[in-house]
């Protein structure tokens, strides 16, 4: 595997081509060119993009594969430093994320996937102001192309937020910019919040339930994860009390419930060709390369270690409250982690038991225990298991940390529930784990830009 180096140009490159792709079918010949004033007519320019609002949708689809390519890398590289993956093949940087050496800025996936992740966020700040101006000339052909951008805005902020230590937001094509500081790392919920509310005032006004519901359940998801940022960040530590009851939480994961009108409802990220994933691709990685696996917790291997035995002998996961193959694992295997699946796996980015499990935990938080058995069982009826009731032998704790585990797999959610209720990964060393730690600012970019800690200094302090 050959790394690749990409500067902040070929970052702005990369986005503006994934952007214009598919405003035009742009083919090279081979030929001898004698002048220089030679013009590809089917050539976009940016000050075209700037004027024509016909534009906005496949700026859109630019965001929204960027948004894609950042977000399966993601979910790839945290669901290995937590238990969801483990690492069974010949990269050595998948077995370090899996023991739990999560700040290396060197990791090859973690530095890989940072610049995707930059892209993403690069385009975000791209896109909205031109499709901000389409709007306010009243020019926009599609006002569900804005709300939608949001949506991918918050998204990827979020996700920043969630996963890094710190990041760099104020690189702008080839001007360097600095990081926020591990300190102000809120500000990356406090965008996606900012991002989600245009975006609310835009679908309610065209009174599109669908783009309300996913909007509704990000900012959902960007509250809380402001709490969780706070308790485990701000100060950095494990929290006493890990279960977080955030009021604007709640009240948004009440309104998206409603809006999405069904428990079982999601949105997620479109299958994606494998050689678009970015700097890897989490389904080729384990279904293609067999690189990684779902861990030890969630399935029984085969006679080779690389995947699951095939149907649910394959599972190792129990419910709780059943001691049976728990269905939610065989179904979440089935679609992401066999080897006759698709190489080109999707990933959930919001879902209503999501929103059920945050008011869930808000009513724990609180004591109520009638409403969080109402919120628990909202989940486990969309699997037809049995409810959990207060006399239950599995504990309202438990039952919520294992709702959680398999109605989040592979969408990132795990690594901070390993921290903030101090459930350690199986294959963490005795090292690692004993702080809250992130993914670092990568090693590629404190190469290139001079304002990003620089390649001497080698992990965050929480890392160490």
């Amino acid at each position: 595997m050959q790394k690749h180096s990409m500067t902040q140009g070929t970052r702005f490159r990369r986005s503006m081509g994934t952007a214009m792709a598919v405003l035009g079918t742009m083919t090279l010949a081979s030929c001898t060119v004698f002048s220089t004033e030679v013009k590809n007519p089917n050539a976009v320019t940016e000050d075209a993009i700037a004027t024509a609002s016909a534009a906005a949708t496949s700026l859109v689809t630019g965001l929204y594969g960027a948004v894609n390519a950042a977000g399966n890398q993601i979910t790839g590289t945290s669901g290995a430093a937590a238990d969801e993956l483990t690492w069974v093949g010949s990269r050595e940087y998948w077995n370090l994320l899996d023991v739990g050496d999560i700040g290396d800025p060197l990791n090859e996936y973690t530095d890989g996937q940072y610049p995707f992740v930059s892209q993403a966020r690069w385009m975000t700040n791209y896109v909205l102001p031109k499709l901000e101006g389409y709007d306010r000339t009243g020019s926009l052909r599609n006002r569900a192309d804005l709300a939608q951008a949001y949506f991918l805005g918050a998204t990827i902020y979020t996700m920043i937020g969630e996963n890094y230590e710190d990041f760099i937001i104020s690189s702008d094509r080839v001007n360097s910019g600095a990081p926020v500081g591990e300190a102000n790392m809120r500000v990356m919920f406090d965008s996606a919040i900012v991002y989600t509310g245009k975006g609310l005032a835009v679908a309610t006004a065209l009174n599109n339930q669908p783009l309300r519901a996913r909007l509704l359940a990000m900012q959902a998801r960007a509250k809380w994860s402001r709490a969780v940022w706070a308790t485990l960040r701000a100060p950095r530590g494990f929290p006493a009390q890990p279960l977080i009851n955030d009021a604007g939480a709640n009240a948004d994961a009440t309104a998206a419930i409603a809006a999405f009108g069904s428990n079982s409802a999601r949105y997620r990220f479109d299958v994606i060709a494998q050689n678009a994933g970015g700097w890897f691709s989490t389904g080729s990685e384990m279904n293609g390369r067999l690189e990684i696996r779902a861990g030890n917790r969630y399935i029984i291997p085969t006679a080779a270690g690389t995947r699951p035995v095939d149907g649910a002998a394959g599972i190792a996961m129990r419910d709780p409250i059943t001691n049976e193959v728990d269905p939610v694992t065989l179904a979440n295997i089935n679609e992401c982690c066999r080897l006759s699946s698709t190489v080109n796996v999707g990933w959930t980015a919001v879902s209503a038991k999501e929103m059920q499990l945050i008011l869930a935990e808000a009513a724990l938080a609180t004591g109520n225990t009638t409403e969080f058995a109402s919120r628990i069982n909202a989940v486990r009826t969309v699997d037809a298991l049995p409810a959990w009731t207060p006399t239950s032998a599995v504990t309202a704790r438990d039952i919520l940390v294992h709702e959680r585990n398999v109605s989040l797999f592979l969408q990132a959610r795990r690594l901070i529930d390993h921290y903030r209720f101090q459930i350690r990964a199986d294959r963490w060393v005795s090292t690692r784990g004993t702080r809250p730690c992130f993914f670092p600012i990568s090693f590629n970019e404190r190469q290139q830009n001079p304002l990003a800690p620089q390649p001497s200094q080698d992990r965050p302090a929480a890392c160490q």
